[in-house]
């Protein structure tokens, strides 16, 4: 048995202790006029508590078509990067909304909802090859068209470790499957064909005609049921974070954070050696950084391949206090 964990698509990603935000969106003018009345639960969407535990975040969008003004709407989840709990919470919660002031035809809207498990300000990540997107993709992602369900793994023999894939899907038409790149996956042949199978399924129906191809990059993560999700802390000191990096009495740079507007925060995603890591500025930005945020993406930490198994994907936040780092070891 096990338990298969769809992670947020990288290329799109953002992050009050376990919260659920929503918007809601029409999906043209005369919906958005039709949507003036609408009635939603004072109910928010609970944040589920191994949900919570294990920081697991999630990424939900759904499609409401009120048909009466006295009845729920009917709801179609539309993109899916969350848990079986994220969504039954959710459901709940639009279940309850009304539109009063419905007279004509069926209305409809979308929805987003983002399960988020820290309190940061917004990341800035710098961009990731081969997840280079164009500028503008952020905003096409936000269409994205995924199965409403998670997919389906069973039989074969029980599993006992963690294990991850990562694939890269990139959208050249918009009625088209993404071509897809598994980047890593430790995964069987038979889980790995079962990702790439369900991948396919994705569309991107906004995607303007004749434009660059979208890429986005997607982690799934399987973990034998009774094995819980390790995790890292809230948030290190580059002292401490550094103690975890191998070999880092080798290492000869020399930073001086007083030119890089300290005191301030790194948001650093665990990739190597299988994949990149991931950097980001957590907050305002500083060109001035971007030194120190390329040698943090070329770091390595030690660890043993079942704890990478555990961790890879998974994002810490770097305390980076004034002063200076030097490792070169000149006095």
């Amino acid at each position: 048995m096990q338990k298969v964990i769809i992670a947020g698509a990288m290329a799109c990603l953002a992050w009050l202790p376990g919260w659920a935000q929503a918007q809601v969106a029409a999906l043209d003018t005369a919906d958005a006029q039709a949507l003036a009345c609408l009635q939603r639960a004072e109910a928010k969407p609970a944040y589920p508590a191994a949900d919570l535990q294990a920081r697991t975040g999630g990424t939900l969008r759904m499609s409401l078509r009120f048909t009466a003004p006295d009845k729920p709407p009917q709801v179609t989840v539309i993109f899916r990067a969350a848990s079986d709990a994220m969504v039954d919470e959710v459901t709940s919660i639009v279940r309850n909304y009304r539109l009063p002031c419905l007279s004509g035809g069926p209305v409809t809207a979308v929805q987003e909802f983002a399960f988020r498990p820290r309190a940061t300000d917004p990341i800035t990540w710098t961009p990731l090859s081969p997840v280079a997107a164009a500028p503008d993709t952020s905003r096409v992602m936000k269409c994205l068209v995924t199965p409403p369900d998670a997919p389906a793994f069973g039989g074969g023999l029980p599993q006992r470790e963690v294990t991850n894939v990562f694939v890269d899907l990139g959208f050249s038409r918009p009625d088209a499957p993404p071509e897809v790149k598994v980047s890593y996956s430790s995964a069987g042949a038979s889980q790995e064909q079962i990702v790439r199978d369900y991948v396919r399924e994705y569309r991107l129906p906004c995607l303007p005609p004749g434009a660059r191809p979208a890429w986005m990059r997607q982690h799934f993560q399987f973990r034998p049921y009774g094995v819980g999700k390790r995790v890292f802390k809230d948030a290190l000191t580059l002292g401490a974070f550094l103690s975890n990096v191998k070999g880092i009495r080798e290492q000869r740079v020399s930073f001086d954070f007083g030119t890089m507007s300290c005191p301030f925060q790194v948001a650093w995603t665990l990739g190597r050696p299988r994949l990149d890591n991931r950097v980001g500025q957590v907050g305002a930005t500083d060109p001035n950084r971007a030194p120190f945020l390329a040698w943090l993406a070329g770091l390595e930490l030690e660890m043993k391949p079942a704890q990478f198994e555990q961790l890879v994907g998974q994002t810490l936040i770097i305390n980076v206090g004034c002063g200076a780092l030097d490792l070169t070891g000149e006095s």
